[in-house]
């Protein structure tokens, strides 16, 4: 197996982060390195997590900057050939960087996600048909909305320097982003398997209290577009162009 670097970044989270941690040692496969970013919390990370810094790289950013600015950080200071993300609040399950890590190599993956629990308010959910996630060259599949879970991602470190890191000026949809330029260049693997337990106990996630998160995609989706459209072949072109139209519909109606 290559090496391995698991980045979580974390925001004034003590409930989950050290779950989270504690989900990648007992890993069947152990990774080269964990690589945990306090973006900036309002107390003293280190001291929280001192049980665990003989088995970590804390780096600790002086302000908040948001889970972009935070990963980067985390891939700027990996030594792996792989890149593996979790996020505070989510799990591992035992063999993720086993399986998966055999997956990619067995199939010459640069890039791959997996299937997953949904755990939310104490209850287990069914993720429904609706969120159906895709392998090989899925960009027209992921157009609508990210289907692809930054804690089930795992990204050898070349794909960075060729498609580029997370966009630090986005504090939401930013997997969303990032899935559009990878999906654009790469083929990507899905193990369907569920290999991660994706929580969210707390109602101040990320993406809640967006009440139209859906203009951020749409904002997302034209500079997209804008940017790439010479490199688009004429149907994923024409998709594109559709489902920029169906979004700009969407948002119309909160207008």
């Amino acid at each position: 197996m290559q090496k391995v670097s698991v980045i979580i970044p974390v925001y004034n989270r003590t409930f989950s982060i050290r779950d989270a941690i504690e989900s990648v040692l007992i890993q069947s496969i152990k990774p080269s390195e964990i690589i945990v970013i306090d973006d900036g919390s309002s107390f003293n990370m280190e001291k929280y997590l001192k049980n665990y810094l003989s088995h970590i790289k804390l780096i600790t950013l002086k302000e908040n900057k948001g889970v972009s600015a935070a990963r980067n950080e985390g891939i700027k200071a990996a030594n792996g050939e792989y890149i593996s993300f979790l996020d505070s609040d989510d799990l591992f399950l035992p063999k993720k960087l086993e399986y998966q890590l055999r997956f990619m190599q067995e199939n010459n993956y640069l890039v791959s996600h997996t299937d997953e629990f949904w755990f939310r308010k104490g209850k287990w959910i069914n993720q429904g048909k609706t969120n159906k996630r895709y392998g090989g060259y899925i960009l027209d599949k992921i157009l609508d909305k990210c289907r692809i879970s930054p804690s089930s991602l795992i990204v050898h470190k070349s794909v960075f320097d060729e498609a580029g890191m997370f966009d630090e000026d986005l504090r939401v949809c930013e997997d969303y982003e990032l899935s559009l330029r990878i999906a654009l260049k790469y083929n990507v693997g899905y193990l369907e398997k569920k290999l991660i337990i994706k929580r969210a106990i707390e109602e101040n996630s990320l993406s809640a209290g967006i009440r139209h998160i859906e203009y951020i995609r749409y904002n997302i989706l034209c500079n997209f577009y804008e940017k790439n459209k010479q490199k688009l072949n004429i149907p994923d072109k024409e998709k594109v162009e559709k489902e920029i139209l169906r979004k700009k519909q969407i948002i119309s109606k909160f207008i």
